[in-house]
């Protein structure tokens, strides 16, 4: 069994931001990512329900495995959305079973 070193990025933002979250993912060389689309929970803009009708205000959830030096480079295009939008990235270390 191949366990290989690497960065977990996790990113939650909103639905209405997505496309251009992943823009700035792929810019920055990002070549995979899993998006959960319709995420739920609750933090400073209180309740964010995932059933909404018209999902203005639904979430989405960004997961990310890659290399420390690219993990690093979404970390630089991913922040300024954040601080201009509003959003969570967690970063953590994993490894992934190589197959």
């Amino acid at each position: 069994m191949t366990l290989r070193p690497m960065k977990r990025v996790e990113i939650v933002v909103d639905t209405l931001h997505l496309s251009r979250a992943i823009d700035r993912l792929r810019q920055a060389g990002c070549d995979g990512y899993t998006v959960l689309p319709n995420v739920a929970g609750y933090g400073d803009r209180g309740d964010q329900h995932a059933d909404e009708v018209s999902g203005v205000s639904t979430n989405a959830y960004i997961l990310i495995a890659a290399p420390a030096d690219q993990a690093e480079a979404v970390l630089d295009a991913i922040r300024p959305m954040l601080q201009s939008y509003g959003g969570i990235c967690l970063v953590s270390d994993c490894y992934w079973l190589e197959h």
